[in-house]
């Protein structure tokens, strides 16, 4: 059995996802080494619990969340813009040539 190749749309799709997940990935180990490297050595004591501990167990979490939610945002708006690229029948989610593609491709001579 043969597998359908992906169409030019597709793999423009899967490069963006791809793209997004991967950039707040590096925002979320960042924000996890930083807190790990340099948070304890600030030596700040609250309540006579280091630092360290409130921002790993609230701030991070919090900020986790905040990754979730941009990321849930993010794939919103890319998942409108290729829906509107496939409903127009168009090559690539930029593309506006709107009457030659509602000719069925044909471009004019």
């Amino acid at each position: 059995m043969k597998s359908e190749q992906p169409t030019p749309l597709e793999n423009e799709y899967w490069r963006q996802v791809k793209r997004i997940t991967w950039r707040l990935l590096g925002v979320w180990v960042a924000l996890i080494l930083s807190v790990v490297w340099f948070v304890p050595q600030l030596g700040i004591t609250v309540y006579g619990v280091p630092l360290s501990y409130w921002v790993i167990s609230s701030l991070l979490l919090l900020s986790f969340l905040a990754l979730v939610a941009c990321y849930a945002w993010s794939m919103d708006r890319l998942e409108l813009k290729f829906k509107r690229a496939v409903e127009n029948n168009r090559n690539y989610p930029g593309d506006m040539n709107e009457k030659q593609h509602r000719r069925g491709g044909k471009t004019p001579h």
